[in-house]
């Protein structure tokens, strides 16, 4: 994961919870995408399930998912509008297992719902996984992906505020 804010008033304190959080929340969206292939990519179906990937091929789609939830957390909690602090004392205190507990929560519901704003995420995920770099599919996948859903993304929820 890369850490660096996506909308004004991001929290990093909770990108960095996230970010520890990276490896797991990258195998369950890998997963929640494979479960997807036979309505979104069935020609993929065949090299199924995926056993071992690259994870950079699904980071930026992890930044996507993890930045939305933040999005959302922060609009649900905007009455703490002090800094969120990880250890009791000043400002709103944030218990991080809850944090965690929540965005593994709503992961798959994130998912979906990104899926069906764009439903080749699938394809672009899975082909640029199974095809990595340096093969031309996978950089394609890539450039794809970060193209019509990574930008796109950091568009929309550039724009909207907590």
């Amino acid at each position: 994961m890369i850490v660096s804010p996506w909308f004004e008033h991001d929290d990093m304190s909770l990108a960095d919870l996230q970010h520890d959080e990276y490896w797991s929340a990258v195998s369950r969206i890998v997963d929640g995408l494979e479960y997807r292939v036979d309505d979104l990519a069935p020609e993929l179906k065949p090299f199924m399930p995926i056993r071992r990937y690259d994870h950079r091929d699904v980071q930026w789609l992890h930044d996507v998912l993890a930045a939305r939830f933040r999005l959302a957390w922060l609009r649900e909690h905007k009455d703490c509008d002090q800094q969120i602090q990880l250890f009791e004392g000043r400002g709103y205190y944030l218990d991080p297992s809850v944090f965690c507990f929540q965005w593994y929560d709503t992961l798959p519901q994130q998912l979906g719902k990104l899926l069906e704003e764009y439903p080749n995420t699938v394809r672009y995920v899975l082909i640029s996984v199974l095809w990595p770099n340096p093969d031309k599919r996978g950089i394609g996948a890539e450039d794809a992906l970060f193209r019509e859903v990574v930008e796109n993304e950091r568009k929309r929820i550039n724009v909207e505020t907590p």
